[in-house]
């Protein structure tokens, strides 16, 4: 059983590819960096490094942090940021930087009972005023979309199986990936996943007591918010 990524790292952005518009996140993030000034940004759960080098690409220095070393090594061969492998419930920077983000479901691999303890991390990391903005696939997405429900993606070399379970405040996800070895067979991979259920009660609680004050709430960085949302996106700032 590999950790989370390590098998599908070298697949990720194109299994992503459709249904993550990396770009149009960018811009959003862009402009609340530029409001406020940004010049040093920390990607969490940076992954590929996707927004990572698109937020370099816009003239952001940039720290990318991850958990899994094969999601980093595919990360520096994007852009010239500094990529260190860390969980980011234990974040820890050398200095306070001028904004935060954590694009694409990071927030979702912690428990309800961690968000606080992280979001206090990302608040000692921050300098005051600074932005933090994040999102999380929906209640409505893991209860009704993703729960108890299986998808695969069929490609000339490679297969994904992706099978979830419902529990009571989390979807239990197994991906099972294979790969022609170019010899007439197909090697098999395995990865196990959780992904946690966060309402807005939740979230905005735990903001607060990291000395965040939220500013707002939207649907995939940007759009009105809909009870059928799939990703809901928080733009959050340090108070102190």
């Amino acid at each position: 059983m590999g950790s989370n990524y390590s098998v599908l790292a070298k697949y990720y952005d194109r299994f992503t590819q459709n249904d993550c518009d990396y770009v149009s996140w960018s811009q959003y993030l862009y402009r609340v960096g530029k409001d406020c000034g940004a010049k040093e940004v920390v990607d969490i759960a940076c992954g590929t490094g996707k927004m990572t080098k698109l937020l370099v690409e816009q003239g952001l220095k940039a720290i990318g942090i991850d958990d899994s070393v094969e999601m980093l090594n595919v990360a520096r061969t994007k852009c010239k940021a500094v990529f260190v492998k860390q969980d980011m419930r234990s974040l820890e920077l050398p200095h306070p930087v001028d904004m935060a983000v954590c694009v694409n479901d990071g927030v979702n691999y912690l428990k309800p009972s961690e968000l606080s303890g992280f979001f206090k991390r990302v608040s000692s990391s921050l300098k005051a005023g600074a932005p933090f903005v994040f999102d999380v696939s929906s209640p409505y997405k893991l209860q009704t979309v993703i729960g108890n429900n299986v998808f695969y993606l069929d490609e000339e070399k490679e297969t994904l199986l992706w099978s979830n379970v419902l529990a009571e405040n989390c979807v239990e996800m197994n991906l099972t990936l294979f790969v022609d070895d170019g010899n007439g067979k197909y090697v098999r991979f395995d990865e196990q996943h959780t992904q946690y259920v966060h309402t807005d009660e939740q979230i905005v609680a735990a903001l607060e007591s990291a000395d965040f004050e939220l500013r707002e709430i939207t649907a995939d960085y940007g759009q009105s918010v809909a009870e059928n949302s799939l990703r809901r996106c928080y733009y959050a700032q340090k108070t102190k």
